[in-house]
């Protein structure tokens, strides 16, 4: 993947975003699968991952930088899920679209140069490419939740 892949990744993910809306509300309030996570809950998650990135891992991803571990997954997704619980899935989506437009504007203004860079998190050592294709590999895996709800 490539810099310009990655983002029109990012760009599909929000018209992805919107196509949501069409989903009812027992459908983005209702766990997927028995003992899952509903689509509200998902993008929630997603959305607060991109907060983190956003906030904490995309100002230190300088080369040779060494960037602590991520947080504990439980506690975190768990803290997104209480905030989805919160607010309407509209709330949610939109929430989510604006993290993702952060994100979105600020790697198409980090240099071409920098996207191979490796910086650490923890005892892996990462690019900005490397990072943000794992990323997208994160988004495909909830997206294809997402959308067995869709396919009912």
């Amino acid at each position: 993947m490539n810099k310009q892949q990655i983002i029109e990744i990012h760009k599909k993910y929000q018209v992805w975003l919107n196509s949501l809306k069409e989903l009812s509300n027992d459908e983005a309030m209702s766990p997927y699968a028995p003992g899952k996570w509903s689509p509200n809950v998902i993008i929630m998650h997603l959305a607060q991952w991109d907060r983190f990135t956003f906030e904490d891992r995309l100002p230190l991803m300088k080369e040779g930088a060494k960037l602590e571990k991520f947080p504990a997954f439980e506690e975190f997704n768990a803290k997104a899920a209480a905030l989805a619980s919160q607010q309407t899935f509209e709330e949610t989506i939109a929430y989510a679209k604006e993290q993702r437009q952060r994100i979105t504007k600020k790697l198409e203004e980090i240099n071409d140069s920098e996207w191979h860079k490796e910086f650490n998190i923890g005892n892996h050592s990462l690019s900005i490419m490397s990072y943000f294709t794992d990323f997208s590999e994160h988004d495909e895996h909830h997206k294809r939740q997402i959308e067995r709800v869709r396919s009912r």
